[in-house]
C-alpha cells in the first residue's frame, strides 16, 4: 500500500532529511518547498507543500517564493511514501515518530489544520462484484468509521472527505444491482465527479481506463493507481497514542465485511429501509452493531 501523511510546523527540507536518515537514498530539491527523496530502501519519497500552483513553473520567480513562504504557515506538508508492502508497513510508523520527535504537528493543533493521513491499499481482485462488496461495506461502516475517527472539524468543513451522496448509496445497496465494471464505473461517476471523498475510487478507476476518468473529470489532479484512495483518517502525528496501524486495522474492517454476503445482504435491507423513512434515524447505532460481528 502507499501512505501519505499530512502535518504542519516543518519545512520540507528538515522532513526530507528525516526520511534520508531511516531510509536512505538522495535529496533531490525541486524547489524549497518540493523534495524528492530518492533510491531509498524501500522506494521513492516525495516530500513537498500540497498545494499544486507551488510547483508549477519556474520555482526561482520570486511571486513563486514568496507564495510558498506564506503558503507553509497554513498549508499542509505532505510526504507521499512509496508502495510498501503491508508487513513492511510498520517502518513507516516509525517515520511518523521521527516527526513527531522533530516537532511535526497534528489536525488537531490549530482549527486552521486540515490534516489527513490516506490510506492507498492495493486492491486484491479487479473484479466488479468485489469492487461492489467493498463499496457495500464502507457505506454500512462508515459512520462506525466516523465515530471511532472522530473526523477533525475542519477537514469536515472544508470537504477533504465528503460523505457519498445518499441516493449513490441506496442505489449500490439495492440487491438487484450488480453491474460489471463498465456501469460500476457510469455510476460513480455520475454521483461522484469529485476526488474529495472519504473513500476516492478514481485513482483506481483512472487504472483500468485512464482516458475516460480525465475526459469525464477535466482538470483534476488523479495519479491512475490499483489502489483504494481512502482518506477518512486525520493526522494526529504529534500524539504518542496515535498510529498508522491503528488506521489500517480500522480500515480492515471493511475488506472482512466485504467477504460476508450474508451480513452485507442483511445490513443493505435495513438501511434501505431506514433511508426511505420520512425522517432516517441515525445509522451509527446499526453501523457499530454490524462492526462487533466481524
Amino acid at each position: 500500500m502507499g501512505i501519505e501523511l499530512e502535518f504542519a510546523d516543518l519545512d520540507a527540507m528538515t522532513s526530507a532529511g528525516i526520511v534520508r536518515d531511516l531510509f536512505g537514498g538522495e535529496l533531490e530539491a525541486a524547489s524549497q518547498h518540493k523534495i524528492h527523496v530518492r533510491g531509498t530502501d524501500v522506494g521513492d519519497f516525495l516530500v513537498e507543500l500540497d498545494l499544486q500552483l507551488l510547483h508549477e513553473g519556474d520555482p526561482t520567480n520570486p511571486l513563486r517564493i514568496l507564495a510558498g513562504d506564506l503558503g507553509a504557515a497554513l498549508i499542509p506538508m505532505e510526504i507521499a511514501c512509496p508502495p510498501i508492502r503491508y508487513d513492511e508497513a510498520y517502518a513507516i510508523d516509525d517515520l511518523r515518530e521521527a516527526l513527531r520527535q522533530a516537532g511535526a504537528q497534528g489536525t488537531l493543533t490549530s482549527p486552521f489544520y486540515a490534516l489527513g493521513a490516506q490510506l492507498n491499499p492495493e486492491l486484491p481482485s479487479h473484479d466488479s462484484d468485489y469492487l461492489l462488496a467493498v463499496l457495500r461495506s464502507f457505506v454500512l461502516l462508515r459512520e462506525w468509521l466516523r465515530e471511532e475517527i472522530q473526523v477533525d472539524t475542519s477537514r469536515r468543513l472544508t470537504f477533504f472527505a465528503s460523505g457519498f451522496p445518499s441516493d449513490w448509496c441506496d442505489m449500490i445497496l439495492h440487491p438487484a444491482y450488480g453491474p460489471d465494471m463498465e456501469g460500476l464505473t457510469d455510476g460513480y461517476l455520475e454521483h461522484n465527479p469529485t476526488r474529495n471523498r472519504e473513500l476516492d475510487m478514481l485513482p483506481f478507476l483512472a487504472y483500468l481506463d485512464e482516458g475516460r476518468i480525465l475526459t469525464a473529470l477535466p482538470g483534476q489532479k488523479i495519479r491512475k493507481r490499483p489502489t483504494y484512495h481512502y482518506r477518512l483518517p486525520n493526522a494526529l502525528i504529534d500524539s504518542p497514542d496515535w498510529s498508522l496501524a491503528l488506521e489500517w486495522d480500522r480500515w480492515l474492517a471493511v475488506e472482512r465485511l466485504a467477504e460476508r454476503p450474508d451480513l452485507i445482504s442483511h445490513y443493505a435491507a435495513l438501511w434501505r429501509e431506514n433511508h426511505a423513512r420520512l425522517i432516517p434515524s441515525d445509522w451509527t447505532p446499526l453501523s457499530r452493531e454490524l462492526r462487533r460481528q466481524l
